[in-house]
């Protein structure tokens, strides 16, 4: 019998996420996936902002930048009239907020290049690897049972993850319930093609018949593919149609009322079923479920693929704290306390976009007027959709309500020089790693533990004296603390996926390791240890 410490289920973005997470943290896990060879499908087709941050933490930002694209025209058409051509610019990129925009890619590049990064982490894939059972050990972890070409094999690790898709085998297995809606009268096939005689190769073109059916053609970045999505509609007697290019190539000369759009050489053809479900447990015991094995929803807006990738941060860090004996397990019950009400927010949303972009009929001839503002909004919506974490336990805010800024928020970026030698650097450089960062303002000079679990960065205006003993970073114009809204005794605690864990304006001599004490009291030694002078990073 193999031990490991996790056993990730499943090699989607999601389980990936994790995986590189982890590795890079110093823990072992194993990556299994049932399908013999990675997905060849567009499916997920977006990464919103948060996401980019959390790839950029991870190492793979700038492959995704370079495969991907913004996507900032739409054009929409009520058969073969054009009802509007849909141009949101793009937003510009801040030292705060590196990657303000959507990036349109298809999740089968994703995984590639996060497969690539697991590689150079020293990771891998295991395709082919079927988990075909598991069980709680009385004396903890997890046994489960793994089918590869035949063969059984027997593992134990400290903790599976369930990142196996809707249909997954760990949620099944732990009898969970999937509540939610299938609609059973709402289906689509979607492809990726060739598509010839279409005058606009930069815009994604939608569809609306005079029936109710959708069609919606996306350009592939940086390749000659269309992701092509249409309704489907059952005949008759209530059969549906199979994913073919026939029923495809009908539906795009029917929906757009054009002959000369034709759809060739499709790669990937596959049905889609309008499902909105969730899980109300993302835990059980040591077995966790994320991503599309916790939900799954309309693909409208985006979500999918990003809801699981911030699954999988969420749960990195907490995991590496807890098997390396810094932090008790009640610290992975935050996990679900965090990550489940985003998941209903995200439904309700993804559902919402899904009725706004198939109106009844009656309502067609006034759909100008309600789209176009719509998906604008949503277009620009989606430039902040930075999920947050305030009701959290381990938020802990003391700046008030009138603040924009709160603890369980994302930690803005920023550019700064390091007073010893004038370096430039970036916070989120700085952030990136397995630690908490204590950001200080003005004089303040902050306790820590002193150790690997924690660094200390003195933030201060060019000419200012930084407190003894700290590293201190130069804010050449004062645009860091302007994001922190900081004031002359701010301190501010990043948690080690880049969400402010703590911030106050009156910080006392103990607020670290107060803080600290509830996250990581293992790692902090007996009380008279644990407060100690400042030391720099």
């Amino acid at each position: 019998m193999r031990d490991i410490e996790v056993l990730i289920v499943g090699a989607g973005p999601t389980g990936l996420t994790l995986a590189c997470d982890l590795i890079r943290r110093g823990i072992g896990c194993r990556v299994v996936e049932q399908s013999p060879l990675p997905q060849i499908g567009s499916r997920g087709f977006t990464l919103k902002p948060r996401s980019l941050e959390i790839l950029d933490d991870l190492g793979a930002a700038d492959r995704i930048v370079a495969a991907a694209q913004v996507q900032s025209r739409t054009r929409f058409h009520l058969g073969h009239r054009l009802l509007f051509d849909l141009r949101v610019p793009p937003a510009r990129v801040s030292e705060q907020r590196p990657y303000p925009n959507s990036l349109a890619i298809p999740e089968s590049s994703t995984e590639a290049i996060l497969r690539d990064r697991l590689a150079e982490l020293g990771g891998s894939v295991e395709f082919g690897c079927q988990l075909v059972d598991f069980r709680h050990d009385a004396g903890g972890g997890v046994t489960a049972t793994l089918h590869r070409e035949g063969v059984a094999e027997t593992v134990h690790a400290a903790y599976l993850v369930g990142a196996d898709g809707g249909r997954s085998t760990v949620r099944r297995r732990l009898g969970l319930a999937f509540s939610g809606t299938t609609a059973e009268d709402t289906r689509a096939l979607i492809a990726d093609v060739h598509v010839e005689g279409i005058d606009d190769h930069e815009a994604v073109h939608f569809w609306m018949a005079s029936d109710g059916h959708i069609l919606v053609l996306r350009p592939t970045p940086h390749a000659k593919t269309w992701q092509a999505v249409a309704s489907l509609a059952a005949d008759a007697d209530g059969a549906w149609p199979d994913a073919s290019l026939e029923y495809l190539q009908q539906a795009v000369t029917e929906r757009s009322g054009r002959n000369e759009i034709r759809i060739t050489d499709p790669t990937w053809l596959s049905v889609w079923r309008y499902n909105l479900r969730m899980v109300e447990a993302y835990r059980v015991g040591r077995v966790f479920l994320a991503g599309d094995a916790a939900h799954v929803h309309s693909p409208f807006g985006g979500f999918g693929m990003n809801t699981g990738i911030q699954d999988a941060y969420n749960l990195g860090w907490k995991l590496a704290l807890v098997l390396q004996g810094a932090a008790p397990d009640s610290l992975l019950d935050t996990y679900q306390t965090e990550r489940l009400p985003v998941a209903r927010a995200v439904l309700a949303e993804s559902d919402k976009r899904f009725s706004a972009a198939t109106p009844p009929r009656f309502v067609r001839p006034m759909v100008r007027f309600i789209l176009k503002s719509f998906f604008a909004r949503q277009q620009r919506k989606d430039r902040n959709d930075h999920p947050t974490y305030r009701a959290s336990t381990l938020s802990h805010d003391l700046v008030g309500r009138r603040s924009p800024l709160h603890a369980g928020d994302v930690a803005p970026d920023g550019h700064a020089k390091f007073v010893a030698d004038a370096t430039p650097t970036r916070l989120f450089d700085l952030f990136r790693g397995p630690h908490f960062t204590v950001l200080t303002f003005g004089h303040h000079q902050a306790e820590t533990v002193g150790n690997d679990h924690v660094r200390v960065y003195a933030v201060i205006a060019p000419g200012q004296q930084a407190p003894a003993g700290t590293t201190a970073l130069v804010d050449p114009q004062g645009r860091i603390r302007k994001a922190y809204r900081a004031r002359q005794n701010t301190l501010v605690i990043v948690r080690p996926d880049g969400y402010i864990g703590l911030i106050t304006h009156n910080p006392t001599d103990h607020t670290v390791c107060a803080y600290l004490d509830i996250l990581i009291p293992a790692h902090l030694g007996h009380e008279s240890e644990r407060c100690t002078p400042p030391t720099s990073a």
